[in-house]
């Protein structure tokens, strides 16, 4: 790949956003970062706009009204100008060695969705990160049938990847896969907005891969999407794991 858009669909998380951002800033790689703001708070977006002010680099937008997690990333992929696009959740963060890895990744196979290897994670109450993931799947490519091989024999790790997301993507595979559901609003069950993406993505013919030393920190905390949407989220989850075994 020659260049990359750091997309960071946001809200109310401008106490995360710098280390988020932290490896991309100075990398070329990098050519650009744009964050989607889901009508967050007033005084969180100011505090994101204070931390942007007088960076080219970032492009910063807001939605009009609150669109949920899963439309607010389809409209941050939007946003976005490279063909390739890295999509990270506002209150994690990449690894040092994150864009090196993500520049050996080919640019051939835009129906391929690339996955981190690794998820390390950390409660805002515990000082250190704790690796509690590894997605050594058998499969080298994922598609439908491994997909549903995988749900059926209850593959350890599996859920965490349907749910996980922090995909390098393709930007016009990504926008047409998941158009139908971004502007159909009787949509059900975006709650678990990566693992309704997941299912999409499998629908429109598309695929997963999984990276070797990708990784990322991911970040659990009582105020995320995730917990808001309580128990909807789960439902969500088997709602589209349903669906995926059905395909």
């Amino acid at each position: 790949m020659k260049s990359i858009t750091l997309a960071i669909p946001f809200y109310n998380t401008s106490k995360y956003f710098l280390e988020c951002i932290k490896y991309a800033i100075d990398d070329d790689f990098v050519s650009e970062i744009v964050v989607n703001d889901d009508c967050s708070s007033k005084e969180e977006y100011e505090n994101l706009l204070s931390l942007v002010e007088e960076n080219d680099k970032i492009k910063v937008y807001r939605n009009e009204q609150n669109l949920g997690a899963f439309r607010n990333k389809y409209v941050t992929v939007k946003n976005c100008t490279n063909e390739w696009v890295y999509l990270l959740d506002s209150d994690n963060h990449p690894f040092e060695e994150t864009y090196e890895v993500i520049r050996t990744i080919p640019d051939d196979r835009p129906d391929i969705c690339f996955s981190p290897r690794q998820l390390f994670c950390k409660n805002d109450t515990v000082a250190d990160y704790e690796n509690i993931s590894d997605y050594t799947f058998k499969y080298d490519v994922i598609g439908i049938e491994e997909t549903k091989d995988a749900i059926f024999k209850q593959t350890k790790w599996f859920d965490w990847f349907i749910n996980s997301g922090n995909y390098v993507i393709n930007r016009e595979m990504y926008l047409e896969s998941l158009k139908q559901p971004f502007e159909d609003e009787s949509t059900p069950l975006l709650h678990a907005d990566t693992a309704a993406v997941y299912y999409f993505w499998l629908k429109n013919g598309g695929e997963f891969y999984v990276v070797d030393e990708l990784r990322h920190n991911h970040r659990l905390r009582p105020e995320s999407y995730w917990n808001a949407c309580g128990s909807n989220s789960m439902q969500s989850v088997n709602h589209y794991k349903d669906k995926m075994i059905n395909l």
